[in-house]
């Protein structure tokens, strides 16, 4: 979102998800009261440097109420596996962000290992699916996940959202899958035990059955997924904003009519490929331009002010001709461009309410807390970015035209958010 390398904000998706160790069973009092001493001073060392980087620390918790918990986790260290502490902090954290600061994470120590399932899953409008799994369980693709070692997976839902930092609302099903897929969270809420986790799946028919997964390196499970690893969706064959980032930025125009322009990450983008929006525009003034920005979490926001100039030629930003879709994963320097190409165009946003806000706080620095009761790092916000109004108090941008991403869709490779859109500029154009 800044000069920062790009993937610091995008891959808090991807990259700096990486972490968390496979520690064994045992309190952090285990090694002795030095130890113990150790790990509450780390709490106290990640609120001072909260206190002194963060703008704004306790802008959504009072300060004597945030430090009246972490001083209850503390003094609860003792008891505690590490497991439970790495979850105690990720809780304590995000009550700092309960809206508009969403890149705010704790995470355990970058390159240690951590188990994760071997899975990748999505929560549609009709549950949660599994939309990738490791070999041997290929056979669980399209399944709904309906428990955990038992447990309904609304009830594991229920426990994991109290760990998500967020701009807002639609942050929490774009980034809960992030602790889902993480075994030691799962353990530290007491969710699962040692071991193999088992899953509950249920197939189209409403058939359950019950699979043991074997947990994988974190390394393992990263290389296999790919982009956007636990939080965006697989490649499907008909649904262009799942292609990854092999094309970053594309223009094409599309069969049926309209000018598609695809931006799946805030990147650089070649002049020349941005000027084919005006000049197809110019040659289709009929047509609509529709932005797809779903499945984008961000970058530099230095890098899309060159689209959004061309957005904003008087050809293209026209009533029912400019059509921008957006989803839970559009974040970060993404949401910064939507909200943009809201605040100085006519443009109408169809899909989901991006899980990035209007404004919201960024620019995050990592705190390393080697000697906490189990190596941790968290974010600490530095910047507030205001797109929008100062006293615009919504948390998201709600699309004109609302279209839940459903599992249906997804496993027929129907794209119903660019048909919506597509039936949306029809309409507009014969009234």
């Amino acid at each position: 979102m800044h000069r920062v390398p790009w993937r610091l904000s995008s891959l808090l998706l991807v990259a700096i998800l990486v972490g968390c160790t496979a520690a064994p069973p045992s309190s952090p009092a285990a090694s002795g009261g030095d130890a113990l001493a150790a790990a509450r001073q780390e709490i106290d060392r990640a609120i001072e440097r909260l206190v002194r980087q963060h703008p704004e620390p306790f802008h959504a918790i009072t300060e004597a109420e945030f430090r009246r918990e972490a001083e209850a986790l503390g003094a609860q260290l003792g008891e505690m596996t590490p497991d439970e502490a790495m979850v105690g902090l990720m809780r304590l954290w995000a009550r700092l962000a309960p809206q508009r600061d969403g890149h705010q994470f704790a995470f355990l120590a970058e390159r240690t290992d951590e188990p994760i399932l071997p899975l990748r899953v999505y929560e549609f409008a009709e549950g949660v699916y599994v939309t990738a799994a490791m070999a041997p369980h290929e056979d669980v693709v399209g399944s709904r996940l309906t428990a955990v070692a038992g447990r309904p997976i609304d009830e594991v839902l229920a426990a994991l959202e109290p760990l998500v930092p967020r701009d807002g609302p639609a942050t929490v099903p774009a980034f809960r899958p992030i602790f889902l897929l993480k075994v030691s969270v799962l353990r530290g809420l007491g969710l699962v035990g040692q071991g193999d986790v088992e899953i509950t799946v249920a197939d189209e028919g409403g058939t359950e059955r019950r699979v043991e997964l074997a947990p994988v390196p974190v390394a393992e499970f990263e290389s296999w997924a790919g982009w956007l690893a636990y939080t965006g969706l697989p490649t499907r064959e008909g649904l262009r904003h799942t292609q990854g980032i092999h094309d970053v930025f594309s223009v094409e125009r599309l069969p049926e009519g309209g000018i598609y322009v695809r931006y799946a990450a805030v990147r650089p983008v070649d002049r020349g490929e941005v000027a084919e929006i005006t000049e197809l525009a110019a040659d289709h003034p009929d047509e609509p331009v529709i932005v797809d920005l779903r499945q984008n979490p961000g970058g530099d926001n230095h890098e899309y002010p060159p689209i959004l100039s061309a957005l904003n030629d008087s050809a293209i930003d026209r009533p029912g001709k400019l059509l921008v879709l957006t989803d839970r994963v559009t974040f970060s320097a993404a949401s910064n461009f939507s909200t943009e190409i809201e605040v100085g165009t006519d443009a109408v946003f169809i899909g989901e309410p991006m899980g990035g806000g209007l404004n919201f706080w960024d620019d995050v620095t990592f705190l390393q807390l080697p000697d906490y009761a189990v190596p941790m790092r968290v974010g600490i916000s530095t910047r507030y970015w205001q797109k929008a109004d100062a006293d615009d108090t919504r948390l998201t941008i709600e699309p004109e035209v609302s279209v839940p991403v459903r599992a249906e869709d997804y496993f027929a490779g129907r794209d119903a958010t660019l048909e919506a859109a597509l039936a949306y500029a029809a309409e507009a154009a014969g009234r």
